[in-house]
């Protein structure tokens, strides 16, 4: 059996009670980085052996299909959040699929869904397109199209290019359409901001950007929900992050 665990994306008391107990029952962990997943198995006093998963490696791919069609049970997991949305993994999921070898889910953390969640704007139905393409044409195109759909649109940006995705959406879907900027998610320093696409641009811009990662929100009708300053807000509990274990 192939586990999927969805691992924190920045809180650890985010991990789930089944998924702390799939990650001390399997045989093995597979993971991006052996350095970030070993703290988090630190933490949770779990001792499973740790192993480095490249799926563009042919021989990582094939190690990991022998082991599960040998009947044992291994877990992939991402540097956060749950694996193969907007992360390594589906190749993997897809070959076991293929040779009819069983894979199990495991529900948990997910910044966008969290993002969505916590907006305000329409989460009945959404359109996640995860990281743009870094083609200025390309990034237009795809919101350009996402935006003909009329729903929520959720995407994973870094902090060097979250200004530019804005200005690109201000063009595509017009200035008074809404945006919400969900920055560093369940971390100590997590923040939120909303309004229009332009309001929340020039309030990112005149504060010159700010680290982290960062879920943009977009939705191409004008305004519904008041606009905000930042919502500054401590979460509970040990975190989880590249800049915020202790």
């Amino acid at each position: 059996m192939l586990y999927l665990v969805a691992t924190p994306i920045g809180n650890l008391e985010d991990i789930t009670l089944r998924a702390v107990k799939v990650l001390g029952r399997v045989k093995a962990v597979y993971c991006e980085d052996t350095r970030r997943t070993r703290i988090l198995l630190g933490r949770l006093g779990i001792s499973t052996p740790l192993l480095r998963f490249d799926e563009k490696n042919p021989r990582d791919m094939e190690r990991v299909l022998d082991r599960l069609a040998a009947g044992e049970a291994l877990a992939l997991v991402s540097d956060s959040g749950a694996p193969v949305i907007s992360d390594p993994g589906r190749r993997l999921v897809e070959r076991a699929r293929e040779r009819g070898l069983p894979v199990c889910s495991l529900p948990g953390p997910c910044a966008a869904v969290s993002a969505v969640s916590g907006s305000g704007l329409p989460g009945d139905s959404f359109v996640f397109l995860g990281f743009l393409p870094r083609s200025p044409s390309k990034r237009r195109k795809a919101l350009r199209e996402a935006g003909l759909l009329g729903r929520t649109i959720a995407v994973y940006e870094s902090p060097f290019r979250a200004l530019d995705l804005l200005k690109a959406a201000e063009e595509e879907l017009g200035p008074e359409a809404q945006a919400v900027v969900a920055r560093e998610l369940t971390k100590v320093h997590e923040e939120w901001l909303t309004g229009t696409i332009r309001s929340v641009r020039e309030k990112l811009e005149a504060r010159g950007g700010a680290p982290g990662e960062y879920v943009v929100l977009l939705h191409p009708r004008s305004r519904t929900i008041a606009p905000t300053p930042f919502q500054r807000g401590r979460s509970a509990g040990k975190a989880f992050g590249s800049r915020t274990v202790p």
